[in-house]
């Protein structure tokens, strides 16, 4: 077994004072996987290669520190069987006791549940486990998806667009591009119903892109559900977890001032960007004014509101005809709409339930 350690520059928050250290997660785990019946690994590989592996097949096991988060880090493991085959297989660690240690417990349990709805859009969890470090931190290994990488939400260009964050290729998606990343969120998420506080500005989803340009798209993280799915929670769910560069010009009660003024649009996008940019806040801060003054973020709010719509078709032109699909479509943003108005539910503070029969009037007509 060999451990590869290197400075991670995915974690920008203050660590805490009950945060167990690198050295002693280490230990922690790979005591977890040679303990005196490596169930945890065995148990692991057996899903990984998808028959039951002898550990005497295992020739070297190779495991990287690849990310930190805020409450879990996160590792890559090589397999190398002395056949020749290869497997991966990611290993996701609580940061310390307490909250982080809950929300990996209940990351495993509901990434389960998520695989038993559709295997096809989340990473599969393979085995839970307590590492002996500190009283006990929660781990699990899941499926390691070498092709896909972490999606993120860029802000600082054409207004705000998707990017494929890895280190040595980043790819980044135009504003016509990005309209297909978010349209297969918003399907994504319709196969969950009950997920709920899904980050899409960064590490939640990962990503491929496929030759026909299309984005597969795959859920990492499932850290809270909910009990109730109906339609309508479900949709307001949805449209809390979406947000365009325009949501960072709001203060997330009511929609962005499409006529704001120069110096409070920079006040408000330097806010943004400083902490990441530093001394070239405010040149990017102006490239955008620029955007904004063309429309470019209002275009976008507005593109986002067809999406989340036509993502909900999606997902049910998957198993019924166009005209079947249309129809439970209307229905579930309608009783969106009408829960809203009825105060059953809060108003999406971008997306207001009253402009949602004219667009499904709209869409209805493209669809057909």
């Amino acid at each position: 077994m060999f451990w590869h350690l290197r400075k991670n520059w995915h974690f920008r928050h203050q660590r805490g004072a009950q945060e167990v250290s690198l050295a002693e997660t280490v230990k922690g785990l790979q005591a977890l996987l040679l303990d005196d019946v490596a169930a945890v690994l065995s148990d692991t590989l057996r899903q990984v290669f998808s028959r039951p592996v002898g550990l005497s097949e295992l020739r070297r096991l190779d495991i990287a520190f690849f990310q930190e988060g805020r409450e879990q880090r996160v590792w890559r493991a090589r397999a190398s069987l002395q056949d020749g085959a290869v497997g991966l297989f990611g290993l996701i660690i609580a940061r310390s006791m307490g909250t982080s240690h809950d929300v990996t417990q209940r990351d495993f349990g509901h990434l389960q549940h998520l695989s038993e709805l559709q295997p096809r859009y989340c990473v599969r969890p393979y085995v839970q486990a307590t590492a002996p470090v500190a009283d006990g931190l929660a781990a699990y290994t899941v499926q390691w998806c070498e092709s896909h990488k972490e999606l993120v939400f860029e802000v600082r260009r054409d207004g705000g667009t998707f990017l494929i964050n890895n280190p040595k290729a980043h790819r980044h998606f135009s504003p016509a591009s990005s309209r297909g990343v978010w349209r297969r969120i918003a399907e994504v998420l319709c196969w969950y119903p009950g997920l709920r506080g899904i980050n899409v500005q960064a590490g939640d989803f990962i990503g491929r892109v496929e030759p026909d340009g299309q984005v597969d798209l795959k859920l990492t993280t499932g850290r809270q559900m909910a009990s109730d799915t109906s339609p309508e929670t479900h949709v307001a769910a949805m449209l809390q977890g979406m947000i365009t560069a325009s949501g960072y010009l709001s203060d997330g009660r009511r929609p962005f001032d499409r006529g704001m003024s120069y110096e409070t649009f920079l006040l408000r996008m330097r806010g943004v960007l400083e902490r990441r940019f530093g001394d070239r806040t405010a040149t990017m801060a102006r490239q955008q004014w620029e955007l904004f003054r063309a429309g470019v973020f209002a275009r976008q709010e507005d593109w986002l509101k067809e999406d989340c719509v036509l993502g909900t078709f999606d997902r049910w032109r998957t198993d019924s005809s166009a005209d079947a699909a249309w129809r439970e479509t209307k229905q579930r943003w309608l009783a969106y709409a009408g829960a809203v108005r009825a105060g059953r539910l809060p108003p999406s503070w971008w997306f207001p339930a009253a402009e949602i029969p004219a667009l499904l009037e709209r869409l209805g007509q493209r669809i057909s």
